[in-house]
């Protein structure tokens, strides 16, 4: 008999969160508003970000958090050499002209000695990932970096919601922060994002750019700047809303899981630092099809997730230089089941599994921190 298939990242919608989206739409009020603003003020109470604004996706956020801290067309912002697409697209979308930072073999992230070499005359700003998570040192490090030079950053934590170095939350260390909800993310809408700030000009900046760019034009028929329409709903806040009340026991759940996998994976199961799971279950092997293929034939969806970025055609004329430690997660890793409808049941089957495909495993790099 088949065993039940084991998705990459099915998201956790328990009877309760389908009730707080069921009452918003039986109040007749879809919004944006009181359900939308109460999510925002949730997610930066939790946070203790100074200012939060939801608009349509992570990726989005990205976008306005670019144009909230001033930068225009043309203008050069540094990003990661490997992870999702959507980083620098949310920067070339809108005009802006990335270039590629290798990452840390480690950890996932920006390697920030290369990032100190790769700011030249023309860098306007850097955007900073928490791969998979990862909230450490090196944010100290890179506010650090920033500061000395004079630039902004945007700390990309669409993957880091609940995650904490020394008590302060991940996406509340640069000049702007991002969320994403997307539905791989420990809170989903589905899709939707969040940009954070300690800066009440960059928040109104968003604000504003959110909404057509001008907070008062509906009272006053004129809008003195330029923007579009991101605004979230409030039937997609309601859903949130009710998640980030739970954001703790959605957490736990995560937790739960990775560990069990830790248990039977060891060290060849990438970690991050902190009491808190990385949003990835990731593993490194020379043999990354022969995992993928022996997982799908049990019935589990195992992927090789991200590429270096250069590799994509839309990025071919940034593949001027060689990016290493990108093209060696590009090559080994492979990305096992994630998502929060897994249950300790599932990862153990996904652990045996891996250890029953016969495939030679490196050892992660980055080791798994409790505490």
């Amino acid at each position: 008999m088949t065993p039940p298939f084991i998705p990459l990242a099915e998201p956790w919608l328990p009877p309760g969160i389908a009730d707080a989206v069921r009452d918003q739409i039986r109040s007749g009020f879809v919004g944006p508003g009181p359900r939308t603003q109460a999510f925002a003020d949730a997610i930066r109470a939790t946070t203790g970000a100074a200012h939060c604004h939801l608009t349509t996706s992570g990726t989005i956020a990205l976008s306005v958090a670019a144009h909230a801290i001033g930068l225009r067309p043309g203008d050069e912002i540094l990003v990661p050499a490997y992870g999702v697409i959507s980083t620098i697209n949310a920067f070339a979308s809108v005009g802006l002209r990335p270039r590629l930072v290798d990452i840390d073999r480690r950890t996932g992230c920006m390697d920030l000695d290369l990032l100190e070499e790769a700011i030249a005359p023309g860098t306007r700003a850097v955007c900073f990932v928490n791969f998979s998570g990862y909230t450490g040192e090196n944010l100290r490090r890179i506010a650090e970096i920033c500061a000395r030079r004079g630039l902004p950053w945007i700390e990309d934590a669409a993957c880091a919601l609940g995650h904490r170095y020394e008590g302060q939350w991940a996406g509340t260390f640069g000049t702007a922060g991002i969320y994403s909800f997307s539905v791989p993310k420990v809170l989903t809408t589905g899709q939707g994002g969040a940009v954070v700030t300690a800066d009440s000009a960059i928040a109104d900046r968003a604000a504003a750019f959110i909404d057509h760019g001008d907070l008062e034009w509906r009272k006053t028929n004129l809008n003195r700047e330029i923007g579009t329409n991101l605004r979230f709903n409030d039937v997609l806040a309601a859903l949130g809303h009710a998640q980030v009340l739970e954001l703790d026991a959605r957490l736990a759940r995560r937790r739960q899981n990775y560990l069990v996998l830790r248990e039977i994976l060891g060290e060849r199961l990438y970690g991050v630092p902190g009491p808190e799971a990385p949003l990835h279950n990731i593993v490194f092997t020379d043999e990354p099809d022969r995992l993928v293929s022996a997982l799908g034939g049990a019935s589990i969806g195992a992927v090789r997730q991200y590429r270096t970025i250069s590799q994509h055609p839309a990025y071919r004329a940034l593949a001027d230089r060689r990016f290493p430690h990108a093209d060696t997660w590009t090559d080994q890793a492979v990305y096992l089941p994630f998502g929060m409808a897994m249950t300790p049941d599932d990862a153990e089957r996904v652990g045996r599994a891996v250890l029953a495909a016969g495939v030679a495993l490196s050892e992660a790099a980055q080791v798994y921190q409790s505490g």
